[in-house]
C-alpha cells in the first residue's frame, strides 16, 4: 500500500511539473527580425501595448538629401503652366509635372530636414505620391520618443496618391503614434489587395482602409 501511495504522488508531481513547463512556454514570445531591420514579435510588447515592431517607423530624424528625378514636362496644352523642369524657379527643385489627363504645373521641395517644417511635423522624402517632392507633413509624433517609452512613430496615408484619399479624413493623413487599441500595425495585416493600414482620427487608433486607387 506504502509503494503505491509513493508511486501515485510522484506520478502527480510530475504531471503538475509538466503543466508549470506549458504554461510558461505559452506566455513566452520569441522575436525575429523583420522587413527593413525592423523588429516584429509574436508575443506582448515590453511597452504592454501588446503591438509588435511596425515595420515602417521613425526611431530617427533622417535628413533628405536624396536628388528629385525630373518631371514629365508638358506638350504644349494651352492650359499648362509650365513645358520643363527649367520652367520653375519659383522654389526649390522645382519639376514640371502633371497628373494624368491634367495640365502641367510647377512643383517644388517643401523641405530639407523637419525644422524647415515646423513643430510636430515630419519632413516626409522624395514622396512617390506628390511627384517625388519633399514635402512636411503633420500628425502627432514626429519621432519614436514622442510616442512615450516603447512607443512607434509611423506614417499614414502619406503615400497614398491624392487622387485615391477618397473615404480617408484630411487629418489621417501624417505621422502618428500606435495606440493599444490598434486594429492593425503594417498594411499585411489587412489582407486584401489595396487594404492599407491608417491611423483614423474619428477613431484615434490605427484600422484598415480600402483604397479605392491606388495611384
Amino acid at each position: 500500500m506504502r509503494r503505491m501511495i509513493s508511486r501515485t504522488l510522484a506520478a502527480a508531481a510530475a504531471a503538475a511539473a509538466a503543466a508549470a513547463l506549458l504554461l510558461a512556454a505559452c506566455g513566452s514570445g520569441t522575436a525575429t527580425t523583420g522587413a527593413g531591420g525592423g523588429s516584429t514579435s509574436t508575443g506582448t510588447s515590453s511597452s504592454g501595448t501588446g503591438a509588435r515592431t511596425p515595420k515602417v517607423h521613425r526611431a530617427t530624424e533622417t535628413a533628405c538629401n536624396g536628388a528629385r528625378p525630373p518631371g514629365g514636362g508638358g506638350f504644349g496644352d494651352p492650359m499648362d503652366k509650365c513645358m520643363m523642369d527649367a520652367d520653375c524657379t519659383a522654389g526649390t527643385n522645382g519639376r514640371c509635372v502633371a497628373a494624368l489627363g491634367q495640365p502641367t504645373f510647377c512643383s517644388y521641395d517643401q523641405c530639407a530636414a523637419d525644422a524647415d517644417c515646423g513643430s510636430a511635423t515630419v519632413c516626409e522624402c522624395r514622396n512617390p505620391a506628390q511627384y517625388n517632392a519633399n514635402i512636411c507633413t503633420h500628425g502627432t509624433c514626429r519621432l519614436d520618443a514622442d510616442c512615450g517609452a516603447g512607443g512607434f512613430c509611423s506614417p499614414s496615408a502619406v503615400t497614398v496618391y491624392p487622387n485615391c484619399l477618397t473615404g480617408i479624413d484630411q487629418g489621417s493623413i501624417g505621422y502618428f503614434c500606435h495606440q493599444p487599441a490598434d486594429e492593425c500595425v503594417d498594411d499585411t495585416d489587412c489582407g486584401a489587395m489595396g487594404s492599407v493600414c491608417l491611423f483614423r482620427v474619428s477613431a484615434m487608433h490605427w484600422v484598415c482602409h480600402t483604397l479605392l486607387c491606388t495611384k
